[in-house]
């Protein structure tokens, strides 16, 4: 009975957790709507120190790849529970060491090519000028590798405890952790979905590309960065306008303001940057943000009340990990001009509210789908 409570008591914590965040990003959004480039303004001062400069960096790169592991991790443990279950057939085995395989290939390829790019890539300032961080290169170069030996370490765990020890546990099917993985998996999709339809129909500008006259005009940019962008880089990257030689900021556009996206929807078929100023930043929502939840939705496998799953000390601390996480990468962004504390925000409350749903919806989904066809998925 003791053991049933502190259970309980643990959940009713979790739940009173996730819906004070939940309120905190809703009340963040709604400040924000109001004071967007107050609080803009202010963040990015953190760029004029180096230290802070290299860590937004370090952010802004792992949010493009944080994600890729966990759905590894999601779809690799519907095939592992589904070859188990199929008495461990020859199709399925295949299809499994084609995903591997496959994963394993896209990895490194996809890694080789952004390094050995990396170097010379243009932002519109000339070859191994960071658009972004106004620096070399070369820095993004050593980031990546960082980035690349330390997530290509997780994938290895990852695979190794999956292939090794999770295939082998007698509760594999028992305890449900396919529909876990499928909850995991379908989150992320649909959250992603929703994020990158807005981003287009919105078409938000960066605050870099609202403020971009004052930082092309500063001390921030070498004389031949603003002569090379003024020439050719502005068909590059349209950070900002370029009116008969003289260089403007892009207008600002509330998180409601939808920036004309039926003129600019053709902007699509461009190469990235090369469209309309401001329209091909689409900054609302945060793909990044959406991307931290990638690491959260593992909580399904370790998380579960009605599956008497308790909440142990180590879980406490993946917690509390994620919301560091999640909060750095949140300021970070705003810090690199490269997100409105509004698109971050938003991403968050309509990230929290589909977490909150989603579970509830696939064991519906599922118990429907046993009764009707007189299965046991599980």
């Amino acid at each position: 009975m003791n053991t049933f409570q502190k259970k309980n008591n643990q959940y009713n914590i979790l739940k009173v957790l996730v819906i004070s965040f939940l309120v905190l990003s809703i009340t963040l959004f709604f400040v924000g709507s109001f004071f967007d480039m107050q609080i803009n303004s202010w963040f990015a001062q953190g760029m004029d120190n180096r230290v802070i400069k290299i860590i937004v960096w370090v952010y802004e790169e792992a949010g493009m790849t944080q994600s890729f592991i966990f759905i590894f991790l999601f779809i690799a443990v519907i095939l592992e529970v589904t070859f188990i279950s199929s008495n461990k057939s020859m199709k399925w085995k295949i299809i499994l060491i084609l995903y591997y395989v496959g994963w394993l290939v896209f990895w490194l390829s996809f890694n080789i090519v952004e390094i050995v790019s990396a170097p010379n890539r243009n932002d519109g300032f000339g070859p191994g000028v960071n658009g972004w961080f106004l620096d070399s290169q070369k820095i993004r170069q050593y980031i990546l590798i960082a980035l690349f030996i330390i997530e290509t370490l997780g994938f290895i765990a990852t695979f190794y405890h999956l292939r090794f020890k999770f295939s082998n546990r007698a509760d594999l099917i028992k305890n449900g952790y396919r529909v876990d993985a499928i909850k995991a998996l379908t989150f992320y999709i649909l959250s992603s979905v929703v994020v990158w339809i807005m981003k287009p129909v919105f078409g938000r500008p960066y605050f870099y590309s609202v403020d971009f006259s004052n930082l092309f005009y500063s001390d921030r940019l070498q004389p031949e960065w603003r002569d090379y962008w003024i020439q050719t880089g502005h068909t590059i990257k349209s950070w900002g306008i370029l009116n008969q030689g003289t260089v403007e900021s892009v207008p600002y556009k509330e998180w409601w303001q939808i920036n004309d996206f039926f003129g600019n929807i053709g902007d699509l078929f461009k190469p990235l940057g090369s469209g309309k100023a401001g329209w091909w930043n689409m900054d609302f929502p945060s793909g990044h943000m959406n991307s931290c939840f990638a690491i959260l939705f593992c909580g399904y496998f370790f998380f579960g009340q009605k599956k008497n799953r308790n909440i142990n000390i180590w879980k406490w601390v993946f917690l509390v990990i994620w919301f560091i996480h999640i909060n750095l990468m949140q300021y970070t962004q705003i810090i690199s001009r490269t997100h409105w504390i509004t698109d971050t925000s938003f991403t968050i409350s309509i990230s929290l509210i589909l977490l909150i749903i989603n579970g509830f919806l696939i064991d519906k989904i599922i118990k429907r789908y046993n009764t009707r066809n007189n299965k046991n998925f599980r």
